[in-house]
């Protein structure tokens, strides 16, 4: 956090010159001790009134913290009046915002033993947390938007009420209640989060003059940042100390797992992608399209064996309809549909692979290595939205690829589908001859020409080849006579020379084949026919060469005289 301000430099008092202005500057801007304080502080409360069963302890701690955030919310009004070293301040603000988190996961303990001084504790930590933000932004003159002032104070009520709501169900450690209420923690905060959408679509106007040198995004993003660094953490303190096991308490008896935080992670992701749509970054535009992977990832690792977590997840299977790597690739889905409402680009690709690759993951799917029977229906999907995107923008490329999709989506049809593989074959040879017509450009035209190599060679294999294909292509016999009207239509449609000839190839090979087969049926009921067919082969034979003798085929031949002059 501190780092990533270093290009930050305000007007400050005028630095001494020699080497005590360099050991100055230092100082100014990596200066390290408000935080080394702060740890020693509450390393040093957590030593002194670490006993939350006594209520002195309790209210040793609550006074600790607060005294200690008073006096940092001094030194920033200090800093600011009188120093004017804006590079302190940014840390003893972070500093501030940590210590109200510190406060919020502080008397977890104490809200279990005795659940009325919990209350007291929660409560009036988060009245303290909104009184001095409040004096702090009123004392220092920072202009902080309603548009992300509500939601810092919506996030600081979650961390501080949260856990009131969920000791009234930590009474039945095994009752779903409780699981759920867990669970739901990350859930609610992803909620919250995305109260920021009005602040991340107005951008950069949002805090123009804010009162610091400090300049969007680095203010106010940077705090919310530290905010949702304190989610994933929470959500582990509340499984830790919520989740009353007894003895059977214990790291490994958590029912937390990483697929916990995929909805906040997903509100993040929503969050990311406003926030580069409004500053015209296309590297954020692109992390926030590639964000949804690597919530993909965390859905699918970290699955344990223990029977509490595998209890907890089977009745998320249950309940919702699917594990959580399948209902978190639906959630994808549905974030790439909302990117590509947006106009963002490459949105609609992202959009096919996720349907694709939801083709691949069933209702029970639950680590990444696993993979289920193959669905036709998503894949048919990014087929229907890649072909009408390519007829919409007159684009072959999409066309080819809504057609490829909608050939392995018939190969995904269940096995007791009868023709897959030619079904799947003659989709995209379709599909191919489709848009070779719709389309002139060199894609098309190379799809048209392979096309009809395609078809006049399946049907050359059907016409000469020994194998069984009335099984593969039925039926089989009148097949080449069909592609060869389908071919002559087509050509004649286009004015398409090639495929004209390739509608007689295969006439020729019809006809062929044909008649060899009514040969050999004659040949079984006349004994004769060899002899008779080559005496009559031989009888036109004789007749050309006689015809050659006398001229007459000679003088058909003959060239127009030359031309003198």
């Amino acid at each position: 956090m501190m780092s990533a301000f270093d290009d930050v430099r305000a007007a400050s008092v005028p630095p001494p010159a020699g080497g005590a202005r360099g050991l100055l500057r230092r100082v100014c801007t990596k200066n390290p001790f408000y935080v080394i304080s702060a740890a020693l502080f509450l390393g040093g409360l957590r030593v002194s009134f670490g006993d939350p069963s006594q209520a002195e302890q309790t209210w040793g701690v609550m006074s600790g913290l607060a005294g200690y955030t008073l006096l940092l919310a001094a030194a920033v009004w200090l800093l600011v009046r009188f120093g004017n070293v804006w590079d302190d301040v940014r840390t003893v603000l972070l500093l501030v915002v940590l210590m109200f988190l510190a406060t919020s996961v502080t008397f977890d303990e104490v809200l279990i033993l005795s659940p009325q001084r919990g209350h007291v504790c929660y409560l009036g930590g988060l009245l303290f947390a909104v009184a001095v933000s409040e004096g702090l932004l009123r004392g220092t003159r920072l202009r902080l938007p309603a548009c992300f002032r509500v939601p810092y104070y919506l996030i600081l009520s979650l961390f501080f009420l949260y856990p009131l709501a969920l000791r009234r169900l930590a009474d039945e450690p095994h009752g779903e209640a409780v699981l759920w209420g867990l669970f739901g923690f990350a859930t609610a905060a992803g909620l919250v989060f995305l109260t920021l959408l009005p602040a991340a679509r107005r951008g950069p106007d949002a805090v123009r003059d804010n009162g610091s040198p400090w300049n969007w995004p680095l203010y106010p993003w940077v705090l919310f940042g530290l905010l949702a660094c304190a989610v994933p953490a929470r959500a582990f303190l509340l499984c830790w100390s919520m989740h009353l096991l007894g003895a059977y308490g214990g790291l490994d008896r958590l029912v937390i797992g990483p697929y916990f935080l995929v909805p906040f992670g997903l509100a993040l992701t929503v969050l990311l992608l406003e926030i580069g749509l409004a500053s015209g970054r296309r590297g954020v535009v692109w992390a926030a399209l590639a964000a949804p992977a690597g919530l993909v990832v965390l859905a699918g690792v970290g699955h344990r064996a223990e029977p509490l977590y595998q209890d907890f997840l089977s009745l998320f299977a249950t309940r919702l309809g699917g594990s959580p790597l399948f209902l978190t690739r639906l959630a994808t889905v549905g974030f790439y549909v909302y990117a590509a409402l947006r106009r963002v680009p490459l949105a609609v690709e992202a959009l096919t692979a996720a349907l694709a690759s939801l083709a691949f993951v069933g209702p029970e799917t639950v680590r990444l290595t696993d993979h289920a029977v193959p669905q036709p229906l998503p894949l048919l999907a990014a087929a229907v939205l890649q072909l009408g995107l390519g007829l919409r923008r007159r684009n072959a490329a999409r066309c080819l690829l809504g057609s490829a999709l909608t050939a392995v989506a018939a190969l995904a049809l269940p096995d007791d589908v009868p023709y897959r593989g030619p079904i799947a074959f003659h989709l995209v040879l379709l599909a191919a001859l489709a848009v070779g017509a719709a389309f002139d450009d060199l894609l098309a035209r190379v799809l048209r020409g392979a096309a009809l190599v395609g078809a006049v060679l399946v049907c050359l294999a059907v016409l000469f080849t020994r194998l069984n294909l009335s099984a593969v292509v039925p039926p089989w016999e009148s097949y080449p006579l069909l592609v060869t009207i389908v071919l002559a239509v087509y050509g004649q449609a286009l004015r398409h020379r090639p495929a004209l000839a390739a509608a007689a190839v295969v006439l020729g090979g019809w006809l062929a084949e044909s008649g060899w087969r009514c040969y050999l049926s004659l040949r079984e009921i006349i004994a004769g026919l060899d002899y008779i067919a080559v005496s009559l082969a031989l009888f036109v034979l004789a007749l050309v060469i006689s015809l050659g003798k006398s001229g007459a085929l000679s003088r058909r031949r003959q060239k127009a005289p030359p031309v003198t002059g």
